[in-house]
Order: C-alpha cells, then sequence, then structure tokens
C-alpha cells in the first residue's frame, strides 16, 4: 500500500497554486444586470475552453462550437463582479433546488445532478480563509435561478447575490455582484483571491437522469487566482481587530469550543454509525480542481454537535472535530480505521493532530484511485486543496505532507531492496511493461513533482506524465495500463 500511494501521488501531479494571477480592474458604477453584457469591455478576459491556460476538462469536448466560455471580473468597494458568456450547441436547463442534486440509481451509485445540466459554479476564496463561498446558477433568460453558502456549510436559495442573464439561440450569458460582506472580506487593492470557475456541459435535453448518466457528462473549469488591482472610490479600510484577528490566527489556528449539550438522540445515532445524510453532501471540487472531488459534511457545527453527543469532543478545535468525523466516514468506506504508522512518521508539523494525518492519508487514496479509474486530467493544486479541506488543514500543511511523501519516494527509488521497486515490478508485469521503463517513468515524475513544489509553478497532470512517459520511452496505452495497475491495492 506504501509504495501504491507514494507512486500515484507522484503520478497525479500534486502541486502548489501557482501562476501569475488575473487582474480585476476596478468599475467606477454598479453595472447593470441584465445579462448584456456592454459595460463589460475593458476587464481582462479569462477563456475556459479546452486547453486552455489553467483550464481542467473532464469529458470529450468536440469543438469550440460545443461550449466555449469567457470569464470576467470587476470589483468596487461593495461587489466583486462576475460575468460570463457561454457558447453552447446544445442548451439543456434544470432548476435543481439546494440539498436535491443527489441522485440515487437502482444500484446504490450516487451522481451529483449538477453535472448532468448545464451551470455555472462560481468559488471564491479569501487570503488565509481555508474555506470559502460556493454559487451555482442556471441558464435563463432573465433572472438564472441560483443557490449557494460558505463552503461545508448549509446551502440556500436566500444568498445575497444579484444576478441576471440572458440567452440568444447557442448563447447565454451570466452577470453577478456578489458583496464582499457575504465572502466575510474587507477587498485592498492588490488582494489575491482564490477562484474557480466551472461549467458542466449536457447536451441531452428532455433525457431523464438515468440515461444522462449511462451516456456520461462532461465539464471544464478554470482555477487560478484573482488579484484586485486599482483604488475604487468609497472604499473601507479593514478595521483594526480584524487585522489583529488574522495575525493571531497565523499563529494559532485552533479555535476551543464550550461543552455542547445535545438531545439523547443523537449519541444513539453515532453510537450505531449511523451519520446524517446531510453530513455527507458532496461538493465539485472532487470532479473538478479544482477538480477535482472535494466530499464536504453541512457545516461545522453539525460535525461539532455530532461528536460532542458522542463524547469524542468538549472541549476541542474545530479543524480536529472536522478532521474526527471525516476520518471516521471515510475509514469505514475504505474498512481502515487508521493511518500505518510509516505516515504518522512522516509528519513533522505538531499542528496536524494523529486524526489528522489519517484523514489525509485515506482521503488521498480515496480521490487518486477515483482519478485513475475515471482518467481525469487535473491541475497540480487541486488533490491538495482536496486534502487539505477535508482533514481540516490549512493548504500549506496539506502539501508539507504530500512534500514529505515525495522526498520519501525519491530517497527510496534507487534501492534495488527498497520499498518501492517491488510495487513498480508489479504493476510492470501486470500491465505488460518494461520494469525499468516503469521504474524510469516514476522517477522521471517524482523529480518533476519536487520541482514543482520548490518552483511553486503549476502544471497539468496530463503535460508531466507525458513528459515523463516520453523520457522513459513508453507508449501511452503502455502508459495508461502502467496507471491502473499502480492504482491497485495490493
Amino acid at each position: 500500500m506504501r509504495g501504491v500511494l507514494v507512486v500515484s501521488l507522484c503520478l497525479f501531479a500534486v502541486g502548489a497554486v501557482g501562476g501569475e494571477p488575473i487582474a480585476v480592474a476596478t468599475v467606477a458604477s454598479k453595472p447593470q444586470l441584465d445579462g448584456v453584457l456592454v459595460e463589460w469591455g475593458a476587464p481582462e478576459r479569462i477563456a475556459v475552453v479546452a486547453g486552455g491556460d489553467r483550464v481542467g476538462v473532464r469529458g470529450a469536448f468536440t469543438s469550440d462550437e460545443d461550449h466555449e466560455a469567457d470569464v470576467y471580473l470587476m470589483w468596487d468597494a461593495d461587489y466583486i463582479y462576475v460575468a460570463v458568456a457561454v457558447v453552447d450547441d446544445i442548451i439543456d436547463v434544470a432548476r435543481i433546488k439546494p440539498g436535491k442534486n443527489e441522485w440515487k440509481g437502482p444500484s446504490g451509485q450516487r451522481k451529483d445532478r449538477m453535472f448532468y445540466y448545464d451551470h455555472l459554479k462560481i468559488f471564491l476564496r479569501g487570503p488565509e480563509q481555508p474555506l470559502g463561498h460556493n454559487l451555482w446558477l442556471s441558464p435563463s433568460e432573465g433572472t438564472p435561478y441560483f443557490w449557494g453558502g460558505s463552503q461545508r456549510g448549509k446551502t440556500s436559495e436566500r444568498v445575497p447575490v444579484e444576478v441576471g442573464g440572458a440567452m440568444r439561440d447557442h448563447l447565454y450569458t451570466y452577470e453577478v455582484a456578489i458583496p464582499w460582506a457575504w465572502l466575510s472580506l474587507y477587498p485592498q487593492p492588490d488582494m489575491v483571491l482564490d477562484a474557480l470557475f466551472l461549467l458542466p456541459d449536457s447536451d441531452l435535453p428532455g433525457q431523464e437522469i438515468r440515461k444522462k448518466v449511462k451516456e456520461g457528462n462532461k465539464w471544464v473549469w478554470w482555477q487560478g487566482k484573482v488579484q484586485l488591482k486599482g483604488r475604487p472610490p468609497g472604499l473601507k479600510e479593514r478595521p483594526k481587530e480584524q487585522v489583529v484577528e488574522e495575525e493571531i490566527a497565523k499563529m494559532s489556528r485552533e479555535i476551543t469550543l464550550p461543552k455542547v449539550k445535545v438531545a439523547p438522540a443523537v449519541p444513539e445515532a453515532v453510537a450505531k454509525q449511523e451519520v446524517p445524510a446531510a453530513v455527507d453532501q458532496a461538493s465539485v471540487a472532487a470532479d473538478a480542481a479544482a477538480s477535482v472531488a472535494m466530499d464536504g459534511s453541512a457545516g461545522t457545527a453539525v460535525a461539532v454537535e455530532v461528536l460532542a453527543g458522542a463524547g469524542n469532543a468538549q472541549s476541542s478545535s474545530i479543524s480536529t472535530i472536522t478532521s474526527q468525523l471525516n476520518r471516521r466516514l471515510l475509514a469505514r468506506e475504505a474498512e481502515a480505521s487508521a493511518a500505518p504508522a510509516w505516515a504518522q512518521a512522516l509528519n513533522n508539523d505538531r499542528d496536524i493532530s494523529s486524526a489528522q494525518v489519517d484523514s489525509l492519508y485515506y482521503r488521498l487514496i480515496f480521490t487518486l484511485r477515483r482519478l485513475t479509474a475515471e482518467n481525469i486530467n487535473t491541475r497540480t493544486d487541486g488533490l491538495v486543496m482536496d486534502i487539505a479541506e477535508y482533514a481540516g488543514v490549512w493548504r500549506a500543511q496539506a502539501q508539507g505532507f504530500l512534500q514529505a511523501l515525495l522526498t520519501d519516494a525519491i530517497a527510496d527509488l534507487p534501492n534495488e531492496e527498497g520499498r518501492l521497486r517491488p510495487q513498480i515490478s508489479a504493476a510492470a508485469i501486470a500491465a505488460g511493461v518494461d520494469g525499468d521503463k516503469a521504474l524510469r517513468m516514476v522517477q522521471t515524475l517524482c523529480r518533476q513533482m519536487l520541482k514543482v513544489y520548490v518552483d511553486g509553478k503549476v502544471s497539468l497532470s496530463e503535460t508531466l506524465l507525458d513528459k515523463a512517459r516520453r523520457r522513459a520511452k513508453l507508449s501511452e496505452d503502455e502508459t495508461r495500463a502502467l496507471l491502473v495497475e499502480l492504482a491497485r491495492e495490493r
């Protein structure tokens, strides 16, 4: 298992957020939110199209006319504005309400309905914020249907944003005004935000969800950083108290909770290993990243209440409680309860608990195997964000843990009697690939990944993998077969 984990980590090119931020210009007056983008001539365009810069793709897009999107951003003292123009040859619209987006198939499979109809997902996160805010919108003439909420929090239609839209033949648009107050931010010049714009593309209007799932789905997303430029009139300075609080947060990320009293029914549910359905809601990022898969609870309050009722936490940190709940959920799926001792030994961050290492380890295995099975090309930051949010740690902490895994792998690979070579050899034999070539490919990937970390750059897993396989002189079919075998549990 150790070899599979470390090698798979390299193959999926896990890295840090990088690249130059996209500049967000100021606007003198609030644009009219009607879906007509006449006020959006100045901002820098973000092209969300297969093959574009910082763009991830799931599924097969046949042409630009099949699906292409442009994103524009502006800001003022009160709002950040987002405009999106989408060219789509087939428009497939459905109004999916918050909390009703999970589809359960006859065989027990679960899918997110949002990915089987045309939608826009906006994700924004401020600097030093462990979690951000999500917003989902459906194409419409007039006011698009939308809902959202804080990441891992409860979603609702009552979101204090303003939206407008338009539809013309094979074109639809969005205009969105997102209050800084909703994002819990005081905007300042040169502030950098994490952003994701994701657009599922469905080409099966009128078909029931079962058929859509059978036919497969596709989506495209842009993920990166955006930076506020200029100084709009009326800009408010951050309160001194908030500056102090942010400085304190950098030194201590733990928040102590008081003892929580709960009804007797809650401990009973926990004792039976029953987790409320709301706790196990899916968020995208898994499939994007993010993409990339991101599972989240229905909110910290739920996690605290459940665990406190079980007697597991009376005075614990939010991050620890979240980690414990997530570990309980995923460990049960993986039929495992704790990370192996060697994984715990790699953790040199005293602010990361053993429970959080468990969550990091099992979430990593879970996501890597899914990405392998579905052949998903991902940005190098997606997995870092996924496991960090799942474990309740900061992205820098998750990246440090992953970097420790890579360093461990690089040191072990030259050793003929090491831990990894038997795993690679077994995978090569099963895939019908030359063992020396397989080893060379893995070594190249490990070195590339470490360089990505050191240089602070970003890449696509597909790019790194292609470079490694060429250096190892492996074909695309051989490489794919090897990846599948490396991801198997042995």
